[in-house]
């Protein structure tokens, strides 16, 4: 809106200056001419009362009582019309108005209030159209930063730019991705805190105050799912125009985010391929499918992770979506596996504790009630004959918590024999056997049939792993150990 000043410049002499001093920078709302003692009830405030002067008597005390009015309701300025009543400004009125504060203006015979009037909305107009050629060229400058070479960090910039102040990208958790100025980085990691308070989610914005600015949070959706915020800041009011861009600007990077997810769809389909050959048992395959996409082929020694029970509305789309964002460039290439409600991942020793943080980190902000298992370290081509077990110690977790079978046993547990002479025997396999034999608490038939091999073959595998155990599974103490090691490692 144009000020007092830009008003009395575009009017001349056609509107001089009574009182004294430099004009206040206030904007002017509207021209409105009334001739009443108290005209407020038809104002709004901030407008230029234009009056001939017929209700004023002259005397000191009308007049201050009259402009204390004005001014106290917020008219921003009083213009007397001479030539009807007064031929000049009356003294009383002068000197009430510079008590006030209140600017006093004069409008010369015979210059007719439109005049005035019609200077006003053709300022207004010019103004608008100013504004809209700003936010054009804003606009402008918004898709030609989208379609350069780092679209996202581009986008911020150029939108800080158009309302001058600070724009910032948010992940869904809160965490600041990119702001601009980079000083203004901690008036973005305040958000984090306010995302949580105000629940906000894929379908909602908000407003509120930061040291002083105004900030808008916008949400970045793909396909109904969120994949982020973007705050806009800057000095109060945010105009119109300014919304306007911060919307294009999200359109924008909404855009972005979802040609990223089809960037990463593909891959990410690949791997989990490869991921289901290899909790399947089909290792060869999952090997020639690995080489075929270009990504490394599964490590012999590695360690199974499941992440179960996702509550709260989060999905495994969501969960495998701030993985990416979450783990370092060495582990682009995770091996997992996504189901409605699960989650599979094979880990390759040298990568596990790195993935195993990144984990529980996600797990704690996307789905703190999920339950997250680790195995101990395995060969690969025993992964499909432990993942029953690793699923019903999965199963049997309360929801929340967090289970690494590689951690020492509960302090107080007798820890029996030790299993790794069994895990590490290749003729037969041992561990089967152990479980199913004392599952049928020694009974040779139940358990041969549930091997499918003869009776005296799982004698042999007994006799074989209590030599290898040096350890009588006869022995209540022993078996019950054992099965309780079993149990704590998912293979039984």
């Amino acid at each position: 809106m144009p000020t007092l000043a830009d008003l009395r410049r575009a009017l001349g002499d056609d509107l001089a200056q009574v009182s004294s001093g430099r004009l206040p920078d206030r904007e002017v709302s509207g021209v409105h001419v009334s001739e009443l003692l108290d005209p407020t009830p038809y104002l709004e405030g901030g407008e230029l009362l234009l009056t001939i002067g017929i209700a004023l008597t002259g005397h000191t005390l009308q007049a201050r009582a009259y402009t204390t009015r004005l001014a106290e309701f917020g008219v921003a300025a009083l213009g007397l019309g001479l030539g009807p009543v007064y031929d000049t400004v009356p003294d009383s009125l002068q000197r009430a108005c510079e008590v006030t504060d209140l600017p006093l203006f004069v409008v010369p015979a015979p210059t007719p209030f439109l005049t005035v009037s019609r200077t006003y909305w053709s300022l207004i107009a010019q103004a608008g159209q100013e504004e809209l050629s700003a936010s054009l060229g804003a606009h402008r400058n918004l898709v030609r930063a989208a379609a350069g070479p780092d679209p996202v960090s581009a986008v911020v910039r150029t939108l800080a730019s158009a309302v001058a102040g600070w724009a910032a990208q948010l992940s869904p958790d809160g965490e600041v991705l990119n702001v601009w100025p980079r000083a203004r980085r901690r008036a973005a990691n305040h958000l984090a805190g306010e995302l949580n308070r105000l629940g906000a989610g894929p379908h909602s914005s908000a407003t509120l105050t930061v040291e002083g600015d105004i900030v808008v949070l916008q949400p970045l959706t793909s396909r109904g799912r969120l994949a982020g915020f973007v705050a806009t800041g800057c000095p109060p009011p945010m105009r119109t125009s300014a919304r306007q861009i911060v919307l294009t600007a999200c359109a924008l990077l909404a855009l972005q985010a979802e040609q990223q997810r089809r960037g990463t769809a593909g891959p990410r389909a690949a791997r989990a391929c490869v991921a289901r050959l290899v909790l399947a048992g089909y290792l060869d395959a999952a090997r020639a499918l690995a080489v075929e996409c270009g990504m490394s082929a599964p490590t012999s020694r590695v360690r199974v992770v499941a992440l179960s029970g996702l509550t709260g509305g989060a999905t495994t789309e969501d969960v495998l979506d701030a993985l990416d964002t979450a783990l370092p460039r060495s582990l682009e290439q995770l091996l997992a596996a996504a189901d409605v409600d699960e989650i599979w991942a094979i880990l390759p020793l040298s990568d596990a504790p790195g993935a195993l943080q990144c984990l529980e980190r996600v797990r704690g902000l996307r789905a703190p009630d999920a339950r997250l298992l680790v195995s101990a370290e395995l060969e690969v081509a025993e992964i499909s004959a432990h993942r029953p077990g690793l699923r019903r110690r999965l199963q049997e977790m309360a929801p929340g918590t967090v289970c690494d079978l590689a951690r020492p046993q509960a302090a107080g547990r007798s820890a029996g024999p030790s299993l790794e002479p069994l895990l590490h025997y290749t003729r037969s396999d041992l561990i089967g056997a152990v479980t199913a034999y004392l599952r049928h608490r020694g009974q040779w038939e139940g358990a041969a049939n549930d091997l499918g091999v003869h009776r005296n073959t799982l004698r042999h595998r007994i006799g074989t792993a209590m030599r290898v155990l040096d350890a009588d599974l006869d022995d209540p103490d022993v078996a019950s150990t054992t099965w309780l090691a079993l149990r704590d490692r998912g293979l039984a």
